[in-house]
Protein backbone atom coordinates (compact mmCIF):
# COMPACT_ATOMS: atom_id res chain seq x y z
CA UNK A 1 0.00 0.00 0.00
CA UNK A 2 1.19 3.54 -0.80
CA UNK A 3 0.53 6.12 1.95
CA UNK A 4 2.50 9.02 1.36
CA UNK A 5 3.56 8.49 -2.79
CA UNK A 6 4.68 6.25 -5.04
CA UNK A 7 7.97 6.60 -3.71
CA UNK A 8 6.99 4.73 0.16
CA UNK A 9 6.19 1.53 -0.95
CA UNK A 10 4.64 -0.44 2.60
CA UNK A 11 4.07 -3.81 2.89
CA UNK A 12 0.59 -5.78 3.70
CA UNK A 13 0.28 -6.78 7.19
CA UNK A 14 1.51 -4.62 8.91
CA UNK A 15 1.31 -4.36 12.93
CA UNK A 16 1.54 -1.10 15.05
CA UNK A 17 0.62 0.98 17.89
CA UNK A 18 0.43 4.68 18.77
CA UNK A 19 -0.66 6.76 21.94
CA UNK A 20 -1.59 10.29 21.43
CA UNK A 21 -2.44 13.16 23.76
CA UNK A 22 -2.06 16.41 23.71
CA UNK A 23 -0.67 16.71 27.54
CA UNK A 24 3.01 18.41 27.84
CA UNK A 25 5.57 16.49 25.94
CA UNK A 26 8.19 16.67 29.50
CA UNK A 27 5.30 15.48 31.45
CA UNK A 28 4.93 12.08 28.98
CA UNK A 29 8.17 11.73 28.92
CA UNK A 30 8.64 12.15 32.97
CA UNK A 31 5.54 9.38 33.10
CA UNK A 32 6.71 6.75 30.74
CA UNK A 33 10.16 7.11 32.00
CA UNK A 34 8.80 6.78 35.44
CA UNK A 35 6.15 3.18 34.06
CA UNK A 36 9.63 2.10 32.42
CA UNK A 37 8.28 2.39 29.11
CA UNK A 38 9.88 0.64 26.04
CA UNK A 39 9.97 3.06 22.44
CA UNK A 40 9.55 6.16 21.34
CA UNK A 41 8.61 9.77 22.04
CA UNK A 42 7.96 12.04 19.35
CA UNK A 43 7.88 15.80 19.38
CA UNK A 44 4.83 17.78 19.50
CA UNK A 45 2.62 17.95 16.19
CA UNK A 46 -0.28 20.18 16.10
CA UNK A 47 -0.75 19.93 19.95
CA UNK A 48 -0.05 16.13 20.16
CA UNK A 49 2.34 13.94 21.66
CA UNK A 50 3.18 10.49 19.80
CA UNK A 51 4.32 7.65 21.99
CA UNK A 52 5.30 4.71 19.90
CA UNK A 53 5.85 1.25 21.90
CA UNK A 54 8.70 -0.88 20.86
CA UNK A 55 5.96 -4.17 20.93
CA UNK A 56 2.23 -3.54 19.89
CA UNK A 57 0.78 -6.39 20.60
CA UNK A 58 3.38 -7.17 23.98
CA UNK A 59 4.70 -5.98 27.40
CA UNK A 60 5.63 -2.47 27.04
CA UNK A 61 6.04 -1.19 30.49
CA UNK A 62 6.41 -2.07 33.99
CA UNK A 63 3.97 -4.65 35.75
CA UNK A 64 3.71 -6.53 32.29
CA UNK A 65 1.58 -3.51 31.05
CA UNK A 66 0.36 -3.73 27.30
CA UNK A 67 -0.05 -0.31 25.66
CA UNK A 68 -4.04 0.07 26.19
CA UNK A 69 -3.14 -0.32 29.77
CA UNK A 70 0.39 1.91 29.92
CA UNK A 71 -2.33 4.91 28.24
CA UNK A 72 -4.65 4.82 31.29
CA UNK A 73 -1.55 5.15 33.31
CA UNK A 74 -0.52 8.06 31.32
CA UNK A 75 -3.55 9.73 31.28
CA UNK A 76 -3.58 9.53 35.08
CA UNK A 77 -0.49 11.00 35.83
CA UNK A 78 -0.50 13.79 33.43
CA UNK A 79 -4.44 14.73 33.49
CA UNK A 80 -4.90 15.07 29.82
CA UNK A 81 -7.16 12.43 28.15
CA UNK A 82 -5.19 9.99 25.72
CA UNK A 83 -6.17 7.67 22.86
CA UNK A 84 -3.98 4.46 22.25
CA UNK A 85 -4.54 3.03 18.73
CA UNK A 86 -3.63 -0.53 17.54
CA UNK A 87 -3.62 -2.01 14.43
CA UNK A 88 -2.89 -5.33 14.04
CA UNK A 89 -1.60 -7.01 10.22
CA UNK A 90 -3.69 -3.97 8.70
CA UNK A 91 -7.02 -6.03 9.33
CA UNK A 92 -7.90 -4.80 12.79
CA UNK A 93 -7.88 -1.48 14.08
CA UNK A 94 -8.41 -1.29 18.23
CA UNK A 95 -8.88 2.03 19.75
CA UNK A 96 -9.19 3.14 23.68
CA UNK A 97 -9.86 6.66 24.98
CA UNK A 98 -8.94 7.10 28.76
CA UNK A 99 -9.93 10.12 31.27
CA UNK A 100 -7.86 10.04 34.04
CA UNK A 101 -8.45 5.82 35.09
CA UNK A 102 -11.20 5.62 33.09
CA UNK A 103 -12.06 4.47 29.48
CA UNK A 104 -14.59 6.50 27.82
CA UNK A 105 -14.38 5.19 24.37
CA UNK A 106 -13.51 1.34 23.27
CA UNK A 107 -13.74 0.48 19.59
CA UNK A 108 -13.28 -2.70 17.50
CA UNK A 109 -13.06 -2.55 14.12
CA UNK A 110 -13.69 -6.19 13.47
CA UNK A 111 -14.73 -8.29 16.64
CA UNK A 112 -14.16 -11.53 14.63
CA UNK A 113 -10.33 -11.02 13.74
CA UNK A 114 -10.09 -9.83 17.29
CA UNK A 115 -11.69 -12.88 18.89
CA UNK A 116 -11.72 -15.65 15.87
CA UNK A 117 -13.17 -18.27 18.59
CA UNK A 118 -16.46 -16.18 19.27
CA UNK A 119 -18.57 -17.43 16.37
CA UNK A 120 -21.02 -15.21 17.21
CA UNK A 121 -18.73 -11.81 16.98
CA UNK A 122 -18.51 -12.93 13.11
CA UNK A 123 -21.97 -11.23 12.55
CA UNK A 124 -21.80 -8.19 14.68
CA UNK A 125 -20.28 -5.53 12.52
CA UNK A 126 -17.60 -2.88 14.73
CA UNK A 127 -18.51 -2.00 17.82
CA UNK A 128 -18.03 0.59 19.79
CA UNK A 129 -18.97 3.27 16.87
CA UNK A 130 -21.68 4.67 19.07
CA UNK A 131 -18.72 6.52 21.09
CA UNK A 132 -17.48 8.76 18.26
CA UNK A 133 -19.15 11.97 19.72
CA UNK A 134 -16.65 11.46 22.60
CA UNK A 135 -13.94 10.97 20.92
CA UNK A 136 -14.60 13.36 18.61
CA UNK A 137 -14.59 16.13 21.65
CA UNK A 138 -11.70 14.66 23.60
CA UNK A 139 -9.48 15.59 20.21
CA UNK A 140 -11.27 19.37 20.43
CA UNK A 141 -13.05 18.56 17.42
CA UNK A 142 -16.93 17.74 18.27
CA UNK A 143 -18.32 19.35 15.40
CA UNK A 144 -16.39 15.95 13.47
CA UNK A 145 -18.58 13.46 15.33
CA UNK A 146 -20.74 12.54 12.50
CA UNK A 147 -17.71 11.80 9.96
CA UNK A 148 -15.92 10.06 12.83
CA UNK A 149 -18.61 7.67 13.47
CA UNK A 150 -19.09 6.95 9.69
CA UNK A 151 -15.37 6.11 9.27
CA UNK A 152 -15.62 4.00 12.53
CA UNK A 153 -19.01 2.10 11.49
CA UNK A 154 -17.94 1.39 7.76
CA UNK A 155 -17.08 -2.24 6.61
CA UNK A 156 -13.95 -2.58 4.58
CA UNK A 157 -13.91 -4.00 1.18
CA UNK A 158 -11.68 -6.89 0.73
CA UNK A 159 -8.38 -4.55 -0.59
CA UNK A 160 -8.69 -1.40 1.82
CA UNK A 161 -7.06 -1.72 4.87
CA UNK A 162 -6.93 -0.30 8.17
CA UNK A 163 -4.35 2.10 8.06
CA UNK A 164 -6.62 4.17 5.33
CA UNK A 165 -9.23 3.92 8.10
CA UNK A 166 -6.39 5.40 10.63
CA UNK A 167 -5.22 7.61 8.17
CA UNK A 168 -9.05 9.35 7.79
CA UNK A 169 -9.84 9.02 11.55
CA UNK A 170 -6.04 11.04 11.78
CA UNK A 171 -8.26 13.80 9.28
CA UNK A 172 -10.78 14.02 11.10
CA UNK A 173 -9.46 14.25 14.17
CA UNK A 174 -6.53 16.64 13.19
CA UNK A 175 -4.03 13.77 14.48
CA UNK A 176 -0.64 13.39 12.83
CA UNK A 177 -1.06 11.83 9.37
CA UNK A 178 2.24 9.76 9.73
CA UNK A 179 0.64 7.55 12.43
CA UNK A 180 0.21 4.76 9.67
CA UNK A 181 4.10 5.14 8.66
CA UNK A 182 5.31 4.17 12.63
CA UNK A 183 6.56 0.80 11.87
CA UNK A 184 9.37 2.37 10.39
CA UNK A 185 11.20 3.67 13.37
CA UNK A 186 13.83 3.45 14.25
CA UNK A 187 14.55 5.10 10.80
CA UNK A 188 12.74 8.25 9.33
CA UNK A 189 9.15 8.42 9.58
CA UNK A 190 7.56 8.88 5.92
CA UNK A 191 5.78 12.28 5.93
CA UNK A 192 7.01 12.75 9.94
CA UNK A 193 9.51 13.17 11.79
CA UNK A 194 13.07 12.56 11.59
CA UNK A 195 14.11 9.44 13.33
CA UNK A 196 16.34 12.22 15.92
CA UNK A 197 12.82 14.06 16.58
CA UNK A 198 11.98 11.16 18.36
CA UNK A 199 13.35 9.81 22.41
CA UNK A 200 14.22 6.17 22.95
CA UNK A 201 13.45 4.54 25.71
CA UNK A 202 14.33 1.00 26.62
CA UNK A 203 12.80 0.23 30.15
CA UNK A 204 12.43 3.72 30.62
CA UNK A 205 16.09 4.75 29.68
CA UNK A 206 18.14 5.96 27.33
CA UNK A 207 21.87 5.39 26.19
CA UNK A 208 23.53 2.65 27.44
CA UNK A 209 21.94 2.85 30.63
CA UNK A 210 18.74 1.61 28.59
CA UNK A 211 19.96 -1.32 26.81
CA UNK A 212 21.44 -2.84 30.06
CA UNK A 213 17.66 -2.10 31.44
CA UNK A 214 16.19 -3.75 28.38
CA UNK A 215 18.25 -6.87 28.65
CA UNK A 216 17.16 -7.18 32.31
CA UNK A 217 13.38 -6.47 31.29
CA UNK A 218 13.32 -9.01 28.12
CA UNK A 219 13.12 -11.62 31.06
CA UNK A 220 10.10 -11.04 32.07
CA UNK A 221 8.37 -8.90 29.22
CA UNK A 222 6.49 -10.86 26.34
CA UNK A 223 6.31 -9.44 22.51
CA UNK A 224 2.61 -11.04 22.16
Amino acid sequence: MTIFGTDVDRPEGLTYAVVLTRADRDAVVDALTAERFSGWVGPVDAGWVVAVPETPLGHVAARRQHVEEVAGTLSAAVGTPVVVVIVTRDELLQLWAWDGTAVVAEYVSDPSVADPDDESAAWSGPTGVHEAPALAALAGRPEAADAVGELLGEELGESEHESERLMALARALGWPEWLVAVDSLPRRVPGGPDADAFLRLRAGRTGAAGLLAARAAKVVRRDH
